[in-house]
């Protein structure tokens, strides 16, 4: 579990830099309870279509997992990842769709690189509330893992004009059945 996941971006005009640092809590059976600064990924978002006409974007965003996590504690993979997107998004009237295609290329001795897509579809309600939808899924991550797919139902709602409540949760319909929860505050400075 990644809790609190200090996510900092910063734009500039088709541009946004990206640096995400997880504090990790991982629960092992035999070696109890580890907790500790995980691995460091850092990322680069470019958006190289911007059809302001047919509200169609399209962008790419590389990213550097640094291995800055506690490996022996399993609070990090121990060696770099890198992560090669494809993101594009679709904006009419009060909906809005989005989506990725990448690449994980894992460079740890337990992991494989691996495939992933996800598909969002949110719609405005009122000024202050945001709902939506999600599918994702991906290859096997890890050596005689499988595939998974997810879904998420979740959404944005503004507290104040520097301050969103974003929220999410769902499950894993193939492979890991697993619940999923996600509370996040968003501060804006903009």
């Amino acid at each position: 579990m990644d809790a609190p996941l200090f996510d900092f971006n910063y734009g500039l005009p088709d541009v946004q830099l990206k640096a995400e640092f997880p504090i990790k809590i991982v629960h092992e059976d035999a070696e109890g309870t580890a907790a500790g600064a995980g691995d460091l990924l850092l990322g680069v978002k470019w958006r190289f279509l911007n059809n302001e006409q047919s509200q169609l974007q399209l962008g790419i965003y590389p990213q550097l997992l640094l291995p800055t996590g506690d490996h022996g504690r399993g609070l990090g993979e121990g060696r770099p990842a890198f992560v090669l997107p494809l993101v594009a998004q679709k904006n009419w009237e009060k909906w809005t769709l989005y989506g990725n295609v990448g690449f994980w290329w894992q460079t740890a001795a337990e992991t494989r690189n691996y495939f992933y897509v996800g598909t969002v579809l949110e719609r405005e309600i009122n000024a202050r509330l945001m709902l939506g939808a999600e599918l994702f899924g991906n290859s096997p991550k890890e050596r005689g893992g499988r595939s998974d797919v997810a879904f998420n139902l979740g959404g944005t709602w503004k507290l104040s004009k520097h301050v969103n409540l974003l929220f999410a949760g769902g499950r894993d319909i193939v492979g890991d059945t697993n619940a999923m929860v996600y509370i996040g505050l968003q501060l804006l400075t903009k």
